[in-house]
């Protein structure tokens, strides 16, 4: 009876190893499903992966000429029974469905059998829609998941022209799982510098990507999986160039630029139909993912030299064969091609240049200042008024007395113009001449007049009002608000709303460790730039000062800023003083960044000099780009930094290091 036992407790282990470790001829195969093909199911020595999901063997066990295994996940149990194979070919019954796979040999998913016409989902941009990918980047090697411990999924927005990084962590098998946020169906950058695949993710799908280093495989599971399978298995590299000559462009060099871009564009346009004709199966999605990305880069391309042109209006023939290219052949939805969200910014641009409405000039009174009070944008003190009063005598004099009178009259209301020229840098001034005048309501104008479809209109508002927030970092005004209401997608509103409410909320918060904003009368008196430096590095003689000339209006400072913890993280050993001198930012908006990055450690030092004073020291230090940054030693010597210095931390170290001594 022991001997009994015995012998079964060991077939039992031995079945049991044989389950878990030895799939016999199916380890590490992956089959298509012959009818749809699609890659429906894979079996590794550790997984079986099936329905986006990896799966454990139960058990494995051979019946005959078949086998059958029972797969678990979480409590759900999937039963398969596997003929024979044939040819390449095995029959399978999975969970009562019997169905004929084919064995897939290949790096990427053969050509599917049959042609596809379903277009991309659209959901309206009504509202956002999350996709779950899954995925395992198998048999690499550790040297390459060390690269990065993170699946990095890069949308753009094209409600703000902003990159938003969307990540989930990969664990010692390789396997993870990102939730993304799309905004429709929408071109995604995924893993890039890695595995770098440029692909659709389609709103509510769920996908499993397999990376199989050692078998040389790059599959994609899914319901709808059909499109990203093609366009990992038909890569093609396309002709595209950019502007070389960064200066004011002739008439005659703009329209060469478009003739390039046009023969690039035909160029593609027969890659395109080549890989068409050789597989006559591909996707309507495939075709259309195609077809828009060339015409969006190219329209985009085109466009964006408007930025070299004379007064920012690109010749009447460029803007002509982009308006024949675009809106004779626009695919819907618009966010499978990134570019498209560029593209409406430059399509803007050159439309608002070329507009008079947006040439006009406003000139700023007395009397328009007190039309603005009346309209609510500010509240004057009978001071100001009275101040105000007498500007606007000044102004009537200048208009009735000759030109030879001008010399004469300013040097006798010096004065006057001096505290006239104060009042309107005050912050409150300023931001309610701002607000009173704000061109939004022209551009939006403008927009309108040349999208022939409501959702352009829409998307054209957003960016505009986002590309506010962003610079001012502040929330949006009355008018702005105004403009936002117009807008009519939910998801496009929502998107805004949220940004605007980050900003309103900064604004209730105070400053943590407010001492380390320091008042401008610390330099009270002083106009010359290398005084005004000195006193304000008096207190940190003896220390190592990392100085960081910005600005709330300079987008890569802030990206900079938002990178700043990891630059203090590397240099935490070193006692290493921050100070921060911000060029010409309402106080509003400067609170609000250094609240957005958190710049209030005990060893930061923060600046928003008065525009005379700020100036000064900028060109005492030869200041001609923002941002700017130097490196002042313990013996108060100053050292220029390159402003990307900071993606070379090993040479920013040794440099730090010496001054160290």
């Amino acid at each position: 009876m022991k001997k009994l036992l015995s012998t079964l407790v060991l077939a039992l282990v031995a079945l049991t190893g044989w389950a878990q470790s030895d799939l016999g001829t199916l380890a590490e195969t992956m089959w298509r499903n012959e009818q749809t093909g699609d890659w429906d199911i894979g079996f590794t020595e550790k997984y079986a992966i099936y329905d986006c999901k990896l799966w454990e063997y139960d058990y494995v066990r051979p019946k005959g000429n078949k086998v059958v295994m029972a797969l678990t996940n979480n409590g759900e149990k999937v039963d398969v029974v596997i003929d024979k194979e044939k040819k390449g070919k095995r029959q399978m019954l999975i969970n009562g469905k019997k169905q004929t796979y084919s064995l897939i040999t290949t790096s990427e998913l053969p050509s599917y059998p049959t042609k596809d016409t379903t277009p991309f989902k659209d959901n309206g941009y009504r509202a956002i829609d999350t996709v779950t990918f899954v995925g395992w980047l198998k048999d690499l090697p550790k040297e390459v998941l060390d690269r990065n411990r993170k699946y990095v999924i890069t949308t753009y927005s094209i409600f703000t022209r902003e990159a938003t990084e969307y990540s989930g962590g990969i664990d010692d098998e390789g396997h993870f799982v990102v939730k993304v946020p799309v905004e429709n169906s929408q071109q995604v950058y995924t893993d890039w510098g890695r595995t770098s695949i440029v692909t659709v993710l389609e709103p509510g799908e769920t996908y499993f990507l397999l990376i199989d280093g050692a078998h040389q495989k790059r599959l994609v599971m899914g319901r709808n999986a059909r499109v990203q399978n093609e366009l990992l298995a038909h890569q093609y590299r396309k002709a595209f160039d950019q502007l070389h000559e960064h200066h004011i462009l002739t008439e005659e060099q703009l329209l060469a630029y478009k003739d390039q871009w046009a023969g690039m564009y035909q160029h593609n346009q027969a890659l395109l139909d080549s890989i068409l004709n050789v597989n006559p199966t591909l996707s309507r999605k495939f075709e259309d993912f195609h077809r828009l990305g060339d015409i969006a880069t190219t329209a985009e391309e085109v466009m964006q030299s408007c930025l070299y042109a004379e007064g920012g209006k690109l010749p009447q023939a460029v803007k002509d064969y982009v308006d024949s290219l675009l809106w004779p052949n626009i695919i819907k939805p618009y966010t499978i091609a990134r570019e498209m969200s560029f593209l409406l910014y430059y399509y803007s641009s050159d439309a608002e240049h070329g507009s008079d409405k947006y040439k006009q000039s406003v000139t700023i009174d007395a009397n328009s200042l007190l039309q603005i009070e009346k309209d609510g944008y500010i509240k004057f003190s009978e001071e100001d008024k009275a101040l105000l009063k007498r500007f606007q005598d000044l102004t009537n004099q200048f208009k009735q007395a000759k030109e030879e009178d001008y010399e004469a009259l300013n040097e006798k209301n010096k004065e006057l113009i001096e505290q006239v020229n104060v009042f309107f840098q005050r912050d409150d001034v300023e931001a309610a001449i701002n607000e009173s005048i704000d061109p939004i309501l022209t551009e939006v104008a403008i927009s309108d007049s040349i999208y022939p479809d409501a959702l352009l209109r829409d998307f054209s508002r957003a960016q505009k009002l986002y590309e506010r927030l962003d610079h001012n970092r502040k929330p949006l005004n009355r008018t702005q608000m105004a403009v936002l209401n117009q807008i009519q997608l939910p998801a496009v509103r929502s998107a805004l709303l949220a940004e605007n409410d980050k900003f309103i909320n900064m604004q209730k918060a105070e400053v943590a460790n407010a001492e380390c904003l320091r008042p401008s009368s610390d330099v009270e008196g002083l106009t010359d730039g290398e005084a005004i430096l000195r006193k304000i590095l008096e207190p940190f003689k003896g220390r190592i000062v990392y100085l960081d000339i910005w600005g709330t209006w300079c987008g890569p400072c802030k990206d900079k800023l938002k990178e700043s913890h990891f630059v203090k993280e590397q240099l935490k050993d070193f006692d290493i003083v921050y100070l921060y001198m911000a060029n010409t930012s309402p106080e509003e908006s400067w609170k609000n960044v250094i609240k957005e990055y958190n710049l209030t450690g005990p060893n930061c030092v923060h600046y928003n000099l008065p525009k005379a004073q700020q100036r000064a020291v900028e060109q005492f230090l030869n200041v001609d780009s923002f941002p700017t940054y130097k490196l002042i030693d313990k013996q108060g010597n100053i050292h220029d930094l390159h402003w990307l210095h900071t993606e070379d931390m090993k040479t920013f170290l040794e440099t730090i290091e010496k001054l160290n001594k």
